[in-house]
């Protein structure tokens, strides 16, 4: 049986997570924090999660994992037919990633364990995201999934990363960033309200002391 590592309260565990659970593939889940076991580098070499394990071996980053998983169990397919609409949902999730996953993550020292971030940081954070925003409105016309009627590996990226985005910006601006792009809050109202969403939230929301737990020990 596929082992996915990683744990509940990481944005990109969930997206893969999210996938295999759509999919309807059987996986059994493995607790692990990125960085704090030597011997999980010889199944994520880098030490990140998520990763997973299959009767093949393991493989790291979540990009890559995503891409494997609709190759390898085609059924309920989350990449269109067409390659140029392919290519769409595969730019339209880098976007979500380098335009309000990773700048949010910069705020995260001050969101979660109270270290001050810089004046200057934070104003570069708030530009980056702001023209995210910017583009995803160009890019983005949800009719109610980002490219239609049917959901993408687009819609399940653009919510993992509006989650940590959303978290950060609100701590720190008071910012609600969904409001900056139209029909982006009912999107993501409609996303949240799915059973595998509210699962995987719930774990979420139960595993946030172990991860502060985990981070203050680390810092």
């Amino acid at each position: 049986m596929l082992k996915l590592y990683g744990f509940a309260v990481s944005n990109y565990f969930n997206m893969v997570k999210h996938v295999l659970l759509y999919k309807g593939v059987e996986f059994e889940e493995v607790l692990t924090f990125p960085g704090m076991d030597p011997a999980y580098n010889s199944k994520s070499p880098m030490g990140k999660v998520p990763s997973i394990e299959t009767e093949h071996g393991c493989l790291a980053e979540s990009s890559v994992i995503l891409s494997y998983l609709e190759a390898a169990y085609p059924a309920r397919p989350l990449l269109p037919a067409d390659e140029w609409q392919r290519a769409k949902v595969g730019e339209l999730m880098k976007m979500a990633e380098l335009y309000f996953e990773l700048p949010a993550r910069r705020l995260f020292p001050e969101v979660l364990a109270g270290k001050k971030v810089s004046d200057d940081v934070k104003a570069e954070v708030r530009e980056t995201i702001t023209k995210g925003c910017q583009a995803l409105a160009l890019l983005a016309k949800p009719a109610p999934y980002m490219f239609g009627e049917a959901m993408t590996m687009a819609d399940v990226a653009l919510r993992y990363c509006l989650l940590t985005c959303k978290l950060a910006t609100g701590a720190i601006y008071k910012w609600d960033v969904v409001a900056d792009v139209p029909g982006l809050r009912e999107w993501d109202e409609m996303m949240a309200a799915s059973d595998i969403s509210k699962q995987l939230d719930q774990a979420m929301q139960e595993g946030m002391a172990s991860f502060l737990e985990a981070v203050k020990a680390k810092a």
